[in-house]
């Protein structure tokens, strides 16, 4: 299931949400890692994979486990050809877990940026 682009400045997840798991698998995970460093700017899984120097196999994995959570977010580059393609971005700034009574949350907030507008301003992207 991709996520799409977040419209609040900050997510929430708690026990029982199927995010809090796959969030906290990915930030486990130093190729997960990675790929979050990575997608400062957006980027495809191909290129995901080479900036990471990992298999576009297992970029792709990351990538679908990484959507499952409030860290990375789908859009689509658009080619005037008509081959538009997935791009994924880094949809954090910031990340706290909180230990409370009813067990762990985690707060994921994106520090105020659109990304959107970082795949606008993305070298060679138009709206045009």
């Amino acid at each position: 299931m991709k996520r799409p682009l977040r419209t609040t400045d900050a997510t929430t997840t708690t026990e029982g949400d199927a995010a809090l798991d796959a969030t906290f698998e990915a930030l486990a995970d130093a190729d997960c890692r990675a790929i979050l460093a990575a997608a400062a700017t957006p980027k495809t899984t191909s290129e995901l994979a080479e900036d990471c120097d990992i298999a576009l196999s297992t970029a792709y994995r990351k990538v679908e486990l990484l959507s499952e959570t409030p860290l990375l977010a789908e859009g689509v580059r658009f080619d005037p050809d008509g081959d538009h393609a997935a791009e994924y971005v880094r949809d954090a700034a910031d990340a706290a877990v909180e230990l409370g009574d009813d067990g762990v949350s985690l707060t994921v907030d994106d520090g105020g940026t659109d990304p959107l507008r970082a795949a606008l301003d993305a070298p060679g992207v138009s709206a045009d």
